[in-house]
Parts: C-alpha cells; structure tokens; sequence
C-alpha cells in the first residue's frame, strides 16, 4: 500500500466493490481444482445446501495480513485443513451473524474489535455440500487470539506480500472419489492452503492487487 494513503482506504475500497461489482467466479477460479465440476450456485437442484460463513480477519497493522486456521483433525468436515474460522448457520441467523459467532468461538475475536466490509462471493463446497457466505472484516492490529482447541488446532496469520507473491503457488494433486484432482496451493504453512479457501482468498488477493493499482494510478 501506498504510504500516502490510510490504512483504512483498502477497507473502504472493498466496501465499494462489494455494492457495485465483486471479481466472483473469474478471481475464484485461479485457485480451482482441476476438473472443477462445482455446479453453478442458482443451479443446485437437488443437492439440498447447507448454508454457512466463514470471517475473514485483516489485520491493517503493517505488514496487512490475513487469519487462518487449522481445522481440528477429528472433525468430520475438512479436518486438518486450513480454513478461516466459521462454520454451519444455526437456526433464525444471518451468515453475517453466524461468522461473527463462530469467530468468537474459535478464535475468541469479538465483533467490537473489527469492522465488516460486507460479504465476498459464496462458495458451493462439494465434498459437504455448503455454500459458503464469506464475510471480510478489518482490524486496526492483529488482536490477541484464544482458540477453542476442540475445533482449532492452530491459527496463523498471512501476509499479503506472501499471497501476492507468485513464486508461492505450487501445485499439488489427490484422489478425489476415483478421480485424480491437481490443485493450486499456496506453500505458506505446513498446511497446504487449497481448495475453497484458496478460492476465497483469490478473490480478496484481485480486490488487493486491484487496490494497489487504483491507488498507483495503473
């Protein structure tokens, strides 16, 4: 980021682009398995999707990054993988409501200690069958974390430089129901960072990058 302008203005940048027009699916794909067969999110019939939300916590404090975690590798959805916090959507909450919840329970970060930008573009999640509202939200620095070890085995943070850092992404491959996957990886932790939460952060590394060049006068 440019030192002539606030810390701020990338919070503020966002908070545009996610009323007039998010980078969506073009952004996501970059970090998409191959073959992606992921079915479009207003053709789902007959799939029955749960819903879910995950927070995304930026830290403004030099050098801006990102939280992740690990996922507790006992759970029965993507255990030992690197996600942001959240998870299911309870009954009468919003994905909004539901990602400040379970920021606060597994990384004991409240909602007074962020301010939310607005929602990046939902995810279907295959293997459990979730589309995933994913909610962006600021923090002045990066604040004191508590994790609920039940569910979280680690938190991390990343910065943007090393996202935006191409020599980062490798690539990797599995067997998934028969059929061999390669996928796209960031090499930023023990953890590879792939699948939807490589999607995610696509999108939020275009709105960075994009940011960056606005600001530059690109």
């Amino acid at each position: 980021m440019s030192s002539s302008r606030s810390s701020s203005a990338f919070l503020s940048y966002c908070s545009r682009v996610i009323r007039q027009q998010l980078p969506g699916v073009r952004a996501q794909q970059k970090m998409a398995p191959t073959p992606d067969h992921r079915p479009d999110l207003d053709n789902l019939d007959g799939l029955n999707p749960r819903v879910s939300a995950v927070l995304i916590l930026f830290s403004l404090q030099d050098p801006h990054s990102i939280l992740y975690t690990v996922r507790n590798e006992d759970l029965s959805h993507h255990g030992g993988q690197i996600s942001f916090p959240g998870g299911r959507q309870d009954t009468n909450e919003s994905p909004r409501e539901t990602a400040c919840r379970e920021a606060a329970e597994e990384v004991g970060v409240q909602p007074h200690q962020y301010e939310i930008a607005g929602c990046l573009s939902p995810i279907f999640v295959p293997p459990s069958q979730f589309i995933v509202h994913p909610w962006i939200a600021f923090c002045s620095e990066r604040p004191e974390l508590s994790i609920r070890t039940a569910e979280v085995s680690e938190a991390f943070w990343v910065t943007m430089d090393d996202l935006l850092n191409q020599d980062k992404i490798k690539t990797g491959e599995l067997t998934y129901r028969q059929k061999t996957l390669t996928y796209p990886y960031w090499d930023v932790h023990r953890v590879p960072l792939w699948g939807a939460t490589a999607m995610i952060t696509s999108e939020i590394v275009a709105l960075y990058r994009d940011f960056l060049e606005e600001d530059s006068g690109i």
